[in-house]
């Protein structure tokens, strides 16, 4: 009998080895290629090695396609980080929160509430546990990890949350060209030269007419009166609230909107999550406080599936509210960064940068057109003209003390360019968009897809676009 155990032990000790030798190769890895959750991860220890996080979001899908952690930063002049994960119910958000909190000590924590819900993770099958698999790798405390998996999976499927191989071994047989590109070296995740801060972009169009009009047909998709909370994720919560009180980091509540005609009987849901959160917790729930002129068809993705969420537009749209919301509302008192040029090199041309900042000296690919003009009582402080994807964009900010009768209309603004050393001249209108809202000054804009490629540019007049207006 002591041979058998002895026999025993050897045969475990072999396997157990093998697991972990296959797991070390990365024999058994699944397709890296949208690994959000390890390239964010990946980002955040890069990033907090250099750089304090000021504002911390934590959530799920909604969250890293609803904010723009580089937009964010900038309207603020702080640094603001997502950490995120497909699916992510509150349980999972916690683990995440209490490790990103071991390298960073932000002065804001900003909660999505779309994890509240009835979604048990341990009972989760199929994709949903697969993308807890993926959370839950991607994370690198050791011991927190440890510590979270009897309460993170059910007992049968603790050794494939610790194990690609184990998780992933049917790849022999349903997928032995991901086994090949594993060996081959060729299933990598290749780091982005951009700067990194949780963003996960998909969602590039908005609602398409055929789709808006099924909305008439079936009704909305989503029932508020269906929506519960399990215990599980009630208790999570507490534990972030618990996290953060003890740490003295003050919480935001963010609902991000889905589209009008995708959401019923609202009400009881924001009655459910209200007594969750508790009395007194700051709460922006874009969902109730739907803005009709702001998010339009164009800033959702394109489904009828229960799970909607932004488009890039609507992230944006999203970005400002979220920012004029903690400017205006929330009792912390954030760095302001963009003084120090280290900060400003970290975000230069960054996406919005130039809706909050001007041109760097020696830059030759933005161009400075303007700055700290008085034209019929209109307070410039600069314009810009920036080249952006297949084209170029305006930028122009106008100091809050100056009358919006004058300029509501929008700004014409005449530019002579160079582009393949010929001179030519451009006319284009400048105006506001609604919700894009910077908090110190007024932004006119204008998207310019024919100016491409130019070497040069100068401002030769700007004028209103109604005289009858002065």
């Amino acid at each position: 009998m002591r041979k058998l155990y002895l026999k025993l032990l050897l045969l475990a000790g072999i396997t157990a080895a093998a697991i972990v030798a296959a797991d070390r190769s990365g024999l058994f890895k699944a397709d890296q290629i949208n690994n959000h959750e390890l390239a964010m991860w990946d980002a955040f220890y890069d990033f907090t090695e250099k750089n304090e996080v000021d504002v911390l979001l934590i959530g799920n899908s909604h969250l890293y396609t609803g904010i723009n952690p580089n937009h964010l930063s900038t309207i603020l002049g702080a640094n603001c980080f997502i950490v995120a994960s497909s699916g992510a119910p509150m349980i999972d958000i916690y683990y995440s929160l209490k490790e990103a909190l071991t390298k960073c000590n932000p002065k804001l924590v900003v909660v999505e509430t779309y994890g509240i819900g009835d979604k048990k993770v341990r009972e989760l099958k199929a994709g949903n546990l697969s993308n807890e698999y993926k959370s839950f790798s991607s994370r690198r405390n050791f011991f927190q990890k440890l510590l979270s998996t009897p309460l993170l999976f059910s007992s049968d499927n603790y050794l494939s949350a610790w194990s690609t191989s184990i998780r992933n071994h049917d790849f022999i047989f349903k997928d032995p060209d991901q086994i090949k590109k594993n060996r081959d070296g060729k299933n990598v995740l290749h780091k982005k030269k951009d700067l990194e801060l949780g963003r996960f972009i998909r969602f590039t169009s908005g609602i398409t007419e055929k789709t808006d009009s099924l909305y008439d047909v079936q009704g909305p998709v989503v029932d508020g009166n269906e929506f519960r909370v399990n215990r599980e994720n009630y208790d999570a919560l507490k534990k972030v609230q618990a996290l953060c009180n003890k740490k003295g980091i003050p919480q935001v509540y963010l609902t991000i909107p889905m589209y009008e005609k995708h959401v019923t009987n609202y009400p009881h849901w924001k009655t459910v999550v209200s007594r969750v959160l508790g009395s007194g917790c700051q709460w922006l729930d874009l969902q109730e406080d739907y803005d009709k002129a702001v998010f339009t068809k164009e800033c959702f993705e394109d489904t009828m599936g229960e799970n909607q969420h932004l488009s890039v537009k609507g992230s944006l749209m999203c970005d400002y509210k979220l920012a004029n919301y903690i400017i205006d509302k929330v009792d912390v008192t954030l760095p302001d960064r963009h003084e120090s040029e280290e900060w400003r090199k970290l975000f230069y041309n960054e996406y919005g940068y130039f809706e909050h900042y001007s041109v760097e000296p020696g830059d030759s690919k933005n161009f400075l057109l303007m700055r700290k003009a008085n034209v019929e009582g209109v307070l410039i402080k600069d314009c810009i003209l920036a080249p952006v994807e297949k084209g170029s964009e305006f930028l122009m900010k106008i100091d809050k003390r100056s009358e919006t009768d004058y300029f509501k209309d929008g700004l014409y603004i005449h530019v002579d360019g160079v582009k393949d050393g010929e001179l030519k001249n451009y006319k284009v209108l400048l105006s506001m968009t609604p919700g894009i809202e910077p908090h110190d000054h007024y932004l006119l804009t204008c998207y310019a897809p024919d100016l491409k490629d130019l070497t040069s540019a100068r401002l030769v007049s700007l004028g209103l676009v109604d005289p009858s207006l002065k």
